[in-house]
């Protein structure tokens, strides 16, 4: 079940499965997107302290622990994941990082907006789609302990 490559088309309204589909489709490449860019700056930035690099594996096993429950919830709704381009906006974006510091700032802040988002799905969502009010609050509520890395060792 691959991802579509391309230019992202506009989301289609949240009250439609399809626009659900498209949140779930997006959130769900983005973490993936995470997920190889934390692999990489584990490899990359020989600047970074050990314990960063393994935090960042270990935040790297997260995302894609993420990206595999969107996409599960994804197919109980009935949703194609390559029905809908996504792009690499995000990946391309973290590659233009020159430093461990750099990367943390900035994966960090995408992080943090990753969870607020996810924070409001679950509100949105909560009368009309329990189940996938669920899968968003859960990933929001992880996403704080990603966010802290920074603060542990940038403060």
């Amino acid at each position: 079940m691959p991802y579509q490559i391309g230019v992202a088309p506009r989301v289609r309204p949240l009250q439609t499965v399809e626009g659900l589909g498209d949140r779930l489709r997006l959130i769900a490449f983005a973490e993936r997107q995470a997920h190889f860019a934390f692999l990489e700056a584990a490899e990359r930035f020989t600047d970074a302290p050990v314990e960063l690099v393994k935090a960042w594996k270990w935040v790297a096993l997260e995302e894609a622990k993420h990206e595999s429950w969107l996409l599960k919830r994804l197919m109980e709704i009935g949703q194609d994941v390559s029905a809908v381009a996504v792009n690499l906006n995000l990946y391309h974006s973290f590659a233009e990082c020159k430093s461990a510091k750099d990367f943390a700032l900035y994966i960090s802040d995408a992080e943090e907006r990753g969870r607020v988002g996810a924070e409001r799905f679950a509100e949105v969502l909560q009368t009309r789609d329990p189940e996938t009010a669920k899968v968003f609050a859960q990933i929001a509520f992880e996403e704080r302990e990603h966010i802290a890395l920074v603060e542990k060792f940038f403060s």
